[in-house]
């Protein structure tokens, strides 16, 4: 559990390459289906295995709430993926990359209503394995990760502002689509830091 809590470092470590990168990388290390993008779809698995890993390791109603967690992961990493989509040849390709999309897919128009009924499943998961119990223990008990959900946060708005969203602008001296994706790997890798302390926390 130690070596998890130096998630957060590794988190802010992709966060601060972030933007020199941006400047250093050839333009397609950020496309889509690239290298970056590749090693996020790695890490969300990687977020789904160690929500599962506590779920079997657990033996309590809290493996519920793990199982839960794990499957969110999972739909994270598959919309990463564009439900598949990236599996498909691109619909066409430009400046910024290859672009796939989920439309060419047999099972696009039941990905919705899949959606729906995993969410469904995963509040009863929640509900079942104490789900807002664990929310409230962590508040109450100053335990939940809140430095890591605030990480979080501002790389979001980070990977947003390369996109030039919320009014943001880090100018043109780099690729910034190298920067977008850089961010949304460390915001998913301080997702996992935050779940390896709610683990520590549930734990003692």
């Amino acid at each position: 559990m130690s070596v998890m809590k130096q998630l957060r470092w590794v988190g802010v470590a992709l966060l601060a390459l972030g933007f020199p990168a941006a400047g250093i990388l050839p333009a397609w290390a950020g496309f889509e289906n690239g290298p970056v993008e590749v090693g996020q779809v790695l890490i969300l698995l990687g977020g789904a295995a160690m929500a599962l890993w506590f779920a079997i390791d657990n033996h309590t109603k809290l493996r519920w709430f793990w199982l839960a967690v794990s499957i969110v992961w999972a739909i994270l990493a598959f919309r990463e993926l564009s439900w598949g989509g990236v599996f498909m040849p691109p619909l066409s390709n430009g400046d910024e990359g290859p672009f796939f999309s989920s439309s060419q897919l047999w099972y696009n128009p039941y990905i919705m209503p899949a959606l729906i009924v995993v969410g469904l499943i995963c509040a009863a998961f929640s509900i079942k394995g104490k789900g807002i119990y664990v929310l409230r223990f962590l508040i109450v008990t100053w335990r939940f990760p809140f430095a890591d959900i605030l990480l979080f946060i501002v790389a979001m708005i980070v990977s947003a502002g390369a996109e030039g969203h919320m009014g943001l602008n880090f100018g043109d001296w780099g690729h910034m689509q190298i920067l977008e994706e850089m961010s949304e790997t460390a915001a998913y890798v301080f997702l996992m830091s935050a779940q390896a302390r709610v683990k520590l926390a549930l734990r003692r």
